[in-house]
């Protein structure tokens, strides 16, 4: 009961004399600022974390790109039944068996590396939204140009640069863009040597785009787990902060009541001890009357003395001895 009183009605003014609460303030921003900051540094490190993600996406987009065409290319290209998607190819026209007829009678034509290439990534933006594209600065084809962002590419590619990515709005989507050098090599000059292209020449590049909506999504999601459970940690530590220095307040003012008591206790010692003093010695007491003379001259009563000098107080009564001899004529009376 004493201590709940305590702190209902001292601690609170207490805390705020001694500077405990300035100083509760100043750790509890200070535990905010950690929360916050690490926060902060687990969003970015999240994004990141999916940046990379789409990053490997794309990697392995283009790698298989190159694997592919690298085979067909290889191989002199392949055959195809020709189809409204399968038309004849007018950029092999020079090629004296560009089309061909099977012992079936099927009309077949010859599909290139790039042409494969460019319907593959016209399947797969279809099928799951991952834009690829084959270009080059010397497009044999219109629908093949670099657009803005290729071109800067590259022309980096040209100053030695092997990779560019880079973040962009599609189609009113962020994508994430990412372009490797596409080098020409001996199975590639059967179609480019007429384009002045050597074994080892830049010859163009592919660009990957991965639609980042997805990756973002998740990212968000993780991000507001991630938040919950820190504010929950950073609830946790304000009241561990503030209970803290509750009890460390409660503490100071108990030791310092003690401290009150015993000095009050020692005064009222010293009082006794200094009243001792003055009562002990030789007192000048008459004779007579009883009553006791001062330091200055002057006669008191013992009642009087006493009381001034010392905490004692009397009460009056009648002793026998008085009592017989006050009312012993009473009877006779």
């Amino acid at each position: 009961m004493h201590k709940a009183a305590f702190i209902r009605n001292g601690l609170k003014s207490h805390l705020r004399d001694s500077g405990l609460l300035r100083y509760m303030w100043i750790i509890a921003g200070v535990w905010t600022m950690i929360i916050v900051a690490t926060v902060l540094i687990n969003a970015i490190s999240i994004r990141r974390e999916f940046y990379g993600m789409a990053r490997i996406v794309a990697m392995a987009s283009f790698n298989k790109d190159m694997v592919y065409r690298r085979w067909a290319a290889n191989q002199g290209g392949v055959y195809v039944p020709v189809t409204d998607e399968n038309q004849l190819n007018s950029y092999l026209s020079d090629i004296p068996d560009r089309d061909i007829t099977s012992t079936t009678g099927r009309l077949l034509t010859l599909i290139n590396s790039a042409y494969m290439t460019r319907q593959v990534h016209e399947l797969g933006m279809k099928q799951y939204g991952l834009r690829g594209h084959i270009t080059s600065l010397k497009p044999t084809r219109p629908e093949t140009a670099p657009d803005l962002w290729e071109t800067k590419a590259l022309k980096a590619f040209g100053q030695g640069e092997i990779e560019v990515t880079d973040m962009q709005i599609i189609d009113g989507s962020p994508h994430f863009r990412f372009m490797r050098p596409m080098f020409t090599e001996k199975a590639c000059l059967r179609c480019h040597a007429k384009q002045g292209y050597k074994e080892g020449d830049i010859r163009g590049g592919i660009s990957v785009s991965v639609p980042m909506a997805p990756y973002q999504a998740a990212a968000r999601s993780q991000a507001i787990y991630l938040s919950a459970a820190f504010g929950l940690v950073w609830l946790i530590g304000l009241v561990a902060i503030f209970l803290g220095i509750n009890r460390f307040g409660l503490r100071i003012r108990e030791k310092e009541q003690v401290q009150e008591e015993r000095n009050r206790y020692l005064d009222k010692l010293q009082k006794s001890l200094e009243t001792g003093k003055e009562l002990s010695g030789l007192l000048p007491i008459c004779a007579s009357c009883k009553k006791i003379r001062d330091d200055k001259g002057y006669w008191q009563q013992v009642e009087t003395y006493v009381r001034e000098h010392s905490e004692a107080d009397f009460t009056h009564g009648i002793c026998p001895d008085c009592e017989k001899e006050l009312f012993e004529d009473i009877p006779k009376r």
